[in-house]
């Protein structure tokens, strides 16, 4: 809209200054906004009073009001904004996802006031690693060499620095996870699946707390409710670094071959054993027997080759056994550090160092730091 004063120079600059900066709005809209009042003020001015002039005092004051709408509209302006940000679902109401199961890609590692969030990826076999952290801009930051990792979940730690050795600045860094198991380089999907502990903020962003790692609202793949009367039970997660004691050990075999060391029971005197071993399905696969001369009291082990009763290889996957004597069934405890975390099955099991054997979480009977 055009408001002309008529005559004066000097007004007419005033009234330039203030025209309003968006055109596109209806009159409606700006009905009572800066024209209006612009306009009611030039007709004042052409229209006062010759012998009752309006007073300097009486102009500062209108002039005053309407610094005073410009204040109110650009308050509103502002306030109209947020609530569009919030409307528009930016932050996905991350509260409705508390308490859910969810599963969502990972592969963002945040970092404020020079405080890295951890990044994890996860192995279905054995391989050299190489994790490319780029910027928000997609330029290459750092590479970082972690030379041969075991099957398992394994942790990212960054220090927050570029390939120059300077810290980086405040921001969302995106990583990828480079896998080669004698092939060459290949990505490795990541993804996490666990209940959401909590909401945590990083640069101005709202993330879901998963197993200790913060998932993007934006890269969720699933979404599941919880049945109420479901008991909270530890993130197989937050295991990590610490010796857990379990005594239902799992075999694994991969590529044909069993993974870690012998087969470890403990028998109170020296006796005969029966080594019986079985698939997920419950099928007896292979029977060992142990003569009591090879037993003594106390810790034993006893060697599968992965060869089923018929002679053959059995197939890859995980296996359990159980070792009976004639006083009873004896026990097959193993306490080790967890090193690692093994998906398999839609199940999560904790992979222990040394022996290479995995146990489930529920299976658990003890936890040291």
């Amino acid at each position: 809209m055009t408001v002309s004063s008529s005559g004066s120079a000097s007004l007419d600059n005033l009234v330039n200054s203030y025209q309003s900066t968006e055109p596109q709005k209806s009159e409606k809209e700006d009905a009572l906004g800066r024209d209006a009042f612009l306009t009611m003020l030039v007709a004042q001015l052409q229209n006062q009073d010759p012998l009752n002039p309006m007073e300097g005092s009486d102009f500062s004051a209108q002039l005053a009001q309407f610094s005073q709408l410009e204040q109110l509209m650009a308050l509103n302006e502002s306030m109209g904004s947020l609530s569009e940000s919030y409307s528009s679902g930016s932050e996905k109401d991350v509260m409705a996802y508390m308490g859910k199961q969810v599963t969502g890609e990972v592969d963002t590692m945040n970092v404020n006031q020079g405080e890295v969030s951890g990044g994890f990826f996860n192995l279905s076999k054995a391989a050299a690693i190489m994790v490319e952290i780029t910027d928000a801009s997609g330029n290459k930051v750092k590479t970082l060499n972690l030379g041969t990792k075991d099957t398992g979940s394994h942790l990212i730690s960054w220090d927050g620095t570029d390939s120059s050795g300077k810290a980086v600045g405040d921001g969302t860094y995106t990583y990828t996870v480079l896998a080669n198991t004698g092939s060459g380089y290949a990505k490795v999907p990541n993804q996490v699946t666990g209940t959401v502990g909590g909401v945590a903020y990083q640069n101005d962003k709202a993330y879901l707390v998963v197993q200790g790692i913060l998932l993007d609202p934006d890269k969720l793949t699933s979404v599941t409710d919880i049945a109420d009367d479901t008991t909270p039970v530890d993130t197989a997660m937050s295991y990590l670094g610490k010796t857990v004691s379990s005594n239902q050990p799992i075999i694994e075999v991969e590529e044909g071959s069993v993974k870690g060391t012998d087969l470890s029971f403990k028998l109170d005197t020296q006796e005969a054993a029966t080594v019986k071993i079985y698939d997920r399905f419950d099928n007896l696969v292979k029977t060992i027997n142990v003569p009591e001369s090879d037993t003594a009291g106390g810790d034993n082990t006893v060697s599968w080759d992965a060869v089923g009763e018929d002679g053959y290889g059995v197939s890859d996957g995980l296996y359990y056994y159980t070792v009976q004597t004639d006083s009873g069934v004896a026990k097959t405890p193993v306490t080790e550090e967890v090193t690692g975390i093994r998906n398999t099955n839609g199940v999560q099991y904790l992979v222990l160092g040394d022996s290479g054997r995995l146990v489930s979480v529920s299976s658990i009977t003890s936890v040291t730091q």
